[in-house]
């Protein structure tokens, strides 16, 4: 059996419909646990009109956050493997099946699949570029080489994995999904296998705040700084000017400006494109980058895939 661990908080009509795409799966043999973090009478109204004996509800008295919802998910489940959705995610029906198809009954794998991803602007598939386990999993992450987001992608809705090893890693309360990754594939040595078909519906960009999206720029460099061991010093300038950056950008956080720059010089080795990357973010509007980007892949393909390099491997097209 396959556990699906959905963490919600006052979203009822978002996770009704996460659920209700888990419980569609063509894989029947599941159990969709979700975990309500904190009071939340309309939430537990709303799944308790939902009426299939797959479905498990635990309430936490209070918020403990995406991550601890997570691993409490996880404790109750009754799975061999698990799987994660979020509340404002849809799964397509066969997304378990073929996932589940790509493992062995020793296997003790993280699979993941590609994603439609859902804008204001347009739909996109991304990743761009398939994680193959050929460089470390850092550098696919954070060490940007490409102009516009979307070339790169491994988030928590795509998830598949033992049990037991979610349990033996748990998840922590920072940037949980790419901790969790890390700490698989860079410590524990845990191949991540890619359904090569888009299997998830990701919304995204929309002005809704998810639950895991509470901390701010100083809490993700204080994060890459506890774990600069599992960072070389492409991927931290990556991180540091490309993913931490646009939170202080958004905010108006003009000193991080600076502090961002000095931590990826010092301690990184940022590419031209980083650096260019990162004035872009704090010069140009972010409406009007998710504009140019909208416009960028409208391109034909031939010409976009021109711009993929690194590690990973491009999905059939």
């Amino acid at each position: 059996m396959i556990s699906v661990i959905v963490p919600t908080a006052n979203r009822p009509q978002l996770v009704t419909r996460a659920v209700k795409s888990a419980l569609a799966q063509s894989l029947t043999n599941i159990e969709v646990v979700i975990v309500i973090d904190g009071p939340d009478p309309e939430t537990t109204q709303a799944l308790n009109a939902i009426a299939d004996h797959r479905l498990r509800l635990i309430q936490n008295a209070r918020p403990l956050g995406s991550a601890e919802a997570r691993n409490v998910g996880v404790r109750a489940a009754q799975g061999e493997w698990v799987a994660f959705l979020d509340d404002d995610d849809e799964w397509l029906k066969d997304k378990l099946e073929l996932q589940l198809a790509v493992t062995s009954p020793d296997s003790f794998v993280i699979v993941s699949c590609l994603n439609y991803v859902v804008t204001s602007l347009q739909r996109y598939i991304w990743p761009r570029r398939v994680y193959d386990n050929a460089c470390p999993l850092d550098e696919y992450l954070f060490d940007r080489r490409s102009w516009f987001r979307g070339d790169v992608m491994l988030q928590c809705s795509s998830l598949l994995m033992p049990r037991q090893l979610c349990l033996e890693l748990m998840f922590r309360p920072v940037h949980d999904d790419w901790d969790m990754l890390l700490r698989a594939a860079k410590g524990r040595g845990v191949e991540i296998v890619t359904v090569r078909q888009p299997l998830v519906i990701h919304h995204t960009e929309d002005g809704r705040e998810s639950l895991g999206a509470s901390f701010d720029w100083r809490n993700s460099l204080d994060w890459a700084d506890t774990h600069r061991f599992l960072f070389s010093r492409r991927a931290y300038a990556g991180f540091c000017l490309t993913i931490i950056s646009p939170q202080a950008a958004k905010a108006g956080d003009h000193l991080a400006f600076f502090v961002l720059l000095y931590r990826a010089l010092r301690h990184g080795s940022p590419r031209p494109i980083q650096l260019a990357l990162y004035l872009a973010i704090w010069l140009i509007p972010m409406r009007r980058r998710q504009k140019l980007r909208s416009l960028w892949y409208r391109r034909p393909p031939s010409r976009v895939v021109a711009s993929a390099s690194g590690c990973g491997q491009l999905p059939p097209t």
